[in-house]
């Protein structure tokens, strides 16, 4: 796994530059491990700390406040419950990564609405079927 992961002098991020499960800072690590794909954050994080506790997360927590997903650090990473795990998400980001509907149809402004409360977020424009906590409702577009 060593030979994997790239040390970043100016961040001192330790970068996974092998397989991921997705595409570029989106994407998390993976590795081939016991016998079965698993994320590399979590496979470190059990070395020096042991198995996982029930019901929590591994969470980059990183000191410049970012999460990398591609960071394998031991000092960037820490166990928390789901529930936290959840708060501390980019939500906004997150709604804003998004370019297509489950159904595959493109978040256009023809497609779009634009809250009038702004839920919160910046400008308030959020895909059609969206809720406030940005979870998509099933596509309106037939």
């Amino acid at each position: 796994m060593a030979a994997k992961i790239e040390v970043d002098t100016e961040t001192g991020y330790w970068l996974w530059t092998g397989s991921c499960n997705g595409e570029g800072r989106s994407g998390y690590g993976q590795v081939s491990y016991e016998g079965k794909t698993q994320l590399v954050h979590r496979v470190v994080f059990r070395s020096p700390v042991g198995e996982i506790p029930e019901g929590f997360q591994v969470r980059h927590a990183d000191p410049w406040g970012r999460h990398y997903t591609l960071c394998c650090k031991p000092d960037h990473l820490e166990a928390v419950p789901k529930w936290e795990a959840l708060r501390r998400r980019d939500w906004e980001g997150a709604r804003a990564r998004r370019t297509h509907c489950p159904n595959g149809h493109a978040y256009t402004p023809e497609h779009s609405y634009r809250d009038p409360e702004g839920s919160g977020s910046a400008g308030g424009v959020a895909p059609r079927g969206s809720r406030a906590a940005g979870f998509p409702r099933p596509c309106e577009i037939s």
